[in-house]
């Protein structure tokens, strides 16, 4: 059976809501040791992220009359699905240099999967093998190829047409990603 997302994800996810103010996140962020809140709404539906660079930004600028992180929060930020294959949010993960990723059930915010968790999870269940193909990956792509002229050039990597299901919003309302 494959792993999914919800196998390594912790439920223990620091976030706060829209009206919560610019000084309650830097402590909370601070007090969590987390370097991203995330953002959910009265509902509890995620809605943001706000970056540490974002608060430290605000704390350096002269003067501001920013109040609350919904004046400050990205819209736009990567999600994943509960029941997503797990090697799927690892390549995400990996290609997309984040920390950690949301994880979301019906745009509810259900916990947090991070890079760390990924690859302890898939180590101690020696998931994959570190020499194992990417199945996304045609085979040979990525690989240096010889010219006529005997000169080595780099393949470009090819990834498959079908996207993994990751979502991604730029605004409160998640879609799809093609």
């Amino acid at each position: 059976m494959q792993a999914t997302v919800r196998d390594a994800m912790s439920t223990d996810v620091v976030a706060a809501t829209c009206h919560t103010s610019i000084t309650d996140a830097e402590r909370l962020l601070i007090s969590h040791g987390v370097d991203e809140l995330f953002i959910i709404d009265d509902r509890g539906l995620l809605c943001g992220i706000v970056p540490d660079y974002e608060l430290l930004k605000r704390r350096l600028s002269p003067c501001t009359d920013q109040k609350t992180v919904e004046a400050i929060m990205s819209r736009r930020f990567l999600v994943i699905g509960a029941d997503s294959p797990l090697t799927v949010a690892g390549r995400y993960l990996r290609e997309h240099v984040h920390r950690r990723l949301a994880v979301v059930e019906e745009r509810r915010l259900v916990g947090q999967l991070t890079r760390r968790a990924a690859l302890k999870w898939l180590m101690s269940h020696q998931e994959t093998s570190p020499c194992a193909e990417d199945p996304t990956e045609p085979a040979g792509a990525g690989q240096n190829q010889t010219t006529a002229k005997g000169a080595s050039r780099a393949r470009p990597t090819v990834r498959s047409p079908t996207a993994p299901p990751v979502l991604s919003t730029t605004s409160a309302a998640l879609s799809t990603r093609v």
